[in-house]
């Protein structure tokens, strides 16, 4: 009896916290759930999503795109309004037909790929700065896929495959590969070391990756 009489006082507690955490306009009430979420997120929902993609718990499930390096928009850079090492007038969105008259030439000439290849690979639109992929493991990688890897960057690097022997890589939006001299981190993506694979997004989560992005920039420029 004694059992059932706590039984009953937890949960009666408990309500009561969770119309507290709800119904109350307390600044406590707000940091409580703030908290709360943060350490669902940190210690189940993220370590659950990488079990679930074979990522194991110490993989990285989600990253956020920090870079225009796989963009198919014509966007400016310190030598204009340019897309694959090509200067434009005016900034814009390039559909799969007007990406590849641009950019396609550097695939034909360089790697064998043809337009029809490229229609096949995975997010042949590319993908934009401040967008979540979702990363899982894979026993192989192919030509076309979004690979993500250690270079030596501040933060890995997410490209495509453009070539398995030895394995390369390629930003959609770059005019070339990241080659020592050309970036400031000396990264090169022409032998792409296999233990430096972090894995492959497989889904695109547009802009949410926008408010932790922006805090992460501000924060850099104050500091």
């Amino acid at each position: 009896m004694e059992y059932a009489e706590d039984n009953e006082s937890v949960k009666a507690k408990l309500k009561k916290f969770w119309k507290w955490l709800w119904q109350s306009d307390s600044i406590w009430s707000y940091i409580v759930f703030l908290i709360i979420v943060f350490v669902f997120i940190k210690f189940i929902f993220l370590p659950g999503l990488s079990l679930a993609f074979g990522m194991g718990l110490s993989g990285l499930p989600l990253a956020i795109v920090e870079s225009s390096s796989m963009d198919h928009h014509i966007l400016q850079d310190s030598t204009g309004l340019t897309i694959c090492g090509k200067n434009f007038q005016d900034t814009k969105f390039l559909d799969s037909e007007e990406y590849w008259s641009t950019c396609g030439s550097w695939y034909e000439q360089n790697m064998n790929i043809t337009k029809e290849q490229f229609s096949s690979f995975s997010f042949k639109n590319g993908f934009r700065k401040g967008d979540i992929m979702v990363i899982v493991k894979k026993k192989a990688v192919n030509i076309g896929d979004i690979l993500v890897f250690e270079a030596g960057s501040a933060h890995p690097i997410i490209h495509r495959v453009i070539s398995l022997n030895p394995l390369q890589t390629k930003g959609d939006h770059n005019g070339a590969q990241l080659v020592p001299g050309n970036n400031p981190y000396n990264a090169d993506e022409r032998a792409v070391p296999e233990n430096k694979i972090i894995g492959t997004a497989v889904f695109k989560i547009p802009w949410l990756g926008w408010p932790k992005l922006f805090i992460v920039e501000l924060w850099n420029k104050i500091f």
